[in-house]
């Protein structure tokens, strides 16, 4: 059936550019073998569209399969990126990762000489350092997994969920009747209007209203892992 969830190999290009993120951007990870696996037939976590996640295998398969960890991407999303788009989820999820360490900062290493690895908690100095490498696509991914949800459509593009968001935003635009205010990242408006109070946002307003909030060079900080770019 077409909505079966099942799993594949990446192509051998998916493998090329993790290599090509790794040298460039993850270089302690230069020595590490990792298997890539494609999830079909969609992915959540919290309700929210995952597009990657990492994990770390335990000596027992890392020894049987000669890999130090696994890398999966969501292939229905996958298939609709763009090379940059690519490389910003890629890069995402390497920062999840690192190499252990003793207590003399020195590398741990298995018996093959690679180094042993470990996940890493949510670190918003590491991401904020990847969404400042690729720039206005980490919002395009974003705007993608929020478009999803408002119109639950499967087959969406990333064009398509630019537009679903215009549409978002041109329905929140503020009343023209002279009353002016400003979205706050906690889901309130700031009234210029000595009379009014703050006016709490719900549902698809405060939805948008955390897409708003945004850094000085308009790129949200993730605060915690499920904030953080999928």
């Amino acid at each position: 059936m077409a909505n079966d969830k099942f799993i594949t190999d990446a192509p051998q290009a998916v493998n090329e550019l993790l290599e090509d993120i790794i040298s460039k951007n993850h270089t302690h990870l230069d020595d590490s073998e990792f298997l890539v696996i494609m999830k079909h037939g969609g992915w959540k976590s919290k309700g929210k569209t995952k597009f990657s996640g990492v994990s770390v295998l335990n000596e027992a398969i890392r020894m049987s399969m000669d890999k130090d960890a696994i890398l999966y991407l969501n292939a229905d999303m996958w298939n609709q990126m763009t090379d940059p788009q690519k490389r910003y989820v890629i890069d995402h999820a390497l920062c999840t990762l690192d190499v252990k360490m003793d207590k003399h900062d020195d590398v741990l290493e298995a018996p093959d000489g690679r180094p042993l690895l470990k996940t890493l908690p949510p670190d918003i100095e590491a991401f904020f350092a990847v969404i400042t490498r690729h720039g206005a696509v980490s919002e395009d991914v974003k705007r993608l997994a929020f478009a999803i949800k408002e119109v639950n459509v499967e087959q969406l593009t990333i064009e398509m969920a630019a537009e679903e968001q215009a549409k978002q935003e041109e329905a929140q635009k503020e009343p023209r009747e002279g009353i002016k205010g400003m979205i706050n990242p906690d889901g309130t408006i700031n009234i210029n209007d000595p009379n009014q109070a703050k006016l709490p946002l719900e549902g698809e307003a405060a939805a948008a209203a955390e897409i708003i909030a945004t850094t000085q060079d308009g790129v949200k900080v993730p605060v915690s892992d499920d904030d953080l770019p999928y």
